[in-house]
């Protein structure tokens, strides 16, 4: 078992309020050494979330969203800094760059089921071009798993282009059970968040 699953697992019967998840934050140091903040995204963060979108290349935008547009609305821009942290939770990796706090990539869930014994939400992630590689998304998705899992979601499913083989790699390496249904145009992931410890360590 990897020792962020091992951690997650023991803290398997904790239970995050909206608050907590709003004000999430924590330090991780990436595979070259460098820290980078992984936080709950704010409303301020919109002119920070415009600059690094643009930043991202069309063929990156594409794999996270099935369309290229990068130019976003004011409206686009409330809907991806402004939300709930109960139904919809979005996490953002922030770097220093040049003395300045920069957004480097982000990923969030969207629940879609509200109820019954399998709890499921959407997941995505979008890393700044300039970053991949270097681990960002997986430590995202490593604090989301933990914030769903405390949040009573038992799956997480994604929608992801064939050729995005760096997120399906994501999915795979993360340590929890996957299931992939493949079509001409996608692959459909299905991600169980509550794995026992004794699936997992083999004892």
């Amino acid at each position: 078992m990897t020792p962020w699953l091992y951690l997650f697992f023991r803290l398997g019967s904790l239970i995050m309020k909206r608050n907590d998840i709003a004000n999430y934050s924590v330090t991780e140091h990436l595979r070259d050494g460098r820290p980078v903040t992984i936080r709950a995204i704010r409303p301020e963060d919109k002119g920070g979330m415009a600059d690094a979108l643009r930043e991202v290349s069309s063929e990156s935008m594409y794999r996270r969203t099935f369309s290229a547009k990068r130019d976003l609305s004011d409206n686009d821009l409330r809907q991806l800094t402004e939300v709930d942290f109960e139904n919809v939770v979005a996490l953002v990796g922030v770097m220093q760059e040049e003395g300045q706090d920069r957004i480097v990539g982000g990923g969030r869930y969207i629940r879609t089921g509200t109820s019954g014994p399998r709890l499921t939400a959407e997941v995505a992630f979008l890393i700044d071009d300039r970053y991949q590689g270097l681990g960002i998304g997986s430590r995202i998705f490593k604090h989301l798993v933990l914030i769903a899992r405390a949040s009573g979601i038992k799956q997480f499913e994604a929608e992801v282009l064939p050729s995005n083989e760096g997120m399906l790699r994501l999915f795979t390496r993360s340590g929890l059970p996957v299931t992939t249904t493949r079509s001409r145009d996608s692959v459909h992931v299905m991600i169980e968040l509550n794995a026992s410890e004794k699936d997992e360590s083999g004892r």
